[in-house]
């Protein structure tokens, strides 16, 4: 099974548990979701600031950077995954339909994007009725731990830094599932590289609403439990990272404007908890895209 060489990939104690439920999940989403739009933009994850296969920049303009950076990123997933047309995908943890959508109009594939977030699956259905592609775009309100759909239902999926908020083997048994034999599972997933401090801990479950990452020998066993195989890996560290960054300058400059919408308590916790994300983020771990695949046999 091909991996990289990774710092802390050496087999130690289990990483402490700090489970949240799909109920959970959804509510923070619900309640402070707009959080990422306001400070990153409209799809509801990191952007490709610097592609893995080109060397990354000695100077560069951040302004600009960031209004290209989320739609270079799902692009760079879009050609990675390579759906054949007439293909039906399946995005685990959709958000608000953006990534899905520029999927649909790139290739002539359906999508059927889930989200524990009622309010993200209303705005996602939003976009796709918005944009014409109601009939090739549909977004439900489902648990990805135990998806409404049958075995086999998918050509391929994608988690894009969705399984994090999830029991992740339980999220990878259901994406096994659901997949046609021989389908394709991009993930999109950080692993633990060094020691957490309570600190620490505290920003994944309020600033984050997601579980603990695993260390590397501990997810490649998830992988292997839920019956993958592993066909290639890439490093997104710091694409991440720089996200963390532009994130944090964003929310210091909108800090009143978000307590006037997100309240007081929230801005402030979310605001205390922004240089331990960005520590945590630049030397605590590290994040990864991984291609996965259901065998055929």
């Amino acid at each position: 099974m091909p991996q990289e060489s990774v710092p802390g990939a050496t087999r130690s104690a289990p990483t402490p548990e700090l489970k949240v439920t799909a109920g959970e999940v959804g509510d923070w989403y619900d309640e402070f979701g707009d959080i990422y739009h306001e400070t990153l933009g409209e799809s509801v994850h990191c952007g490709l600031w610097f592609p893995p296969d080109e060397p990354h920049p000695t100077s560069m303009d951040l302004v600009d950077l960031s209004s290209r950076a989320q739609d270079r990123y799902t692009d760079y997933l879009i050609e990675t995954l390579d759906p054949e047309p007439g293909r039906h995908v399946l995005d685990i943890g959709c958000g608000t339909g953006r990534s899905a959508l520029r999927l649909a109009q790139q290739r002539d594939v359906a999508v059927t994007g889930i989200s524990i977030s009622k309010e993200q699956i209303a705005r996602a259905n939003q976009l796709a009725t918005d944009h014409g592609l109601a009939g090739r775009l549909t977004f439900e309100h489902a648990d990805a731990m135990r998806m409404p759909y049958g075995d086999a239902s998918f050509d391929c999926a994608w988690a894009v830094e969705s399984i994090c908020h999830m029991d992740r083997a339980k999220a990878l048994q259901e994406a096994w599932r659901v997949l046609r034999p021989g389908g394709d599972l991009m993930v999109l997933e950080s692993v633990l590289t060094a020691e957490l401090t309570e600190e620490d801990t505290a920003v994944f479950q309020g600033m984050l609403a997601s579980n603990l990452p695993p260390r590397v020998p501990e997810f490649f066993q998830l992988v292997s439990d839920s019956g993958f195989e592993v066909l290639e890996m890439k490093d997104l560290s710091a694409n991440l990272a720089m996200t963390m960054n532009v994130m944090a300058l964003v929310f210091h400059d909108r800090r009143e404007e978000f307590a006037e919408r997100f309240g007081t308590e929230f801005t402030d916790t979310f605001f205390a908890g922004l240089p331990a994300a960005r520590e945590i983020t630049a030397r605590k771990t590290r994040f990864f895209m991984i291609m996965l695949r259901k065998p055929l046999g």
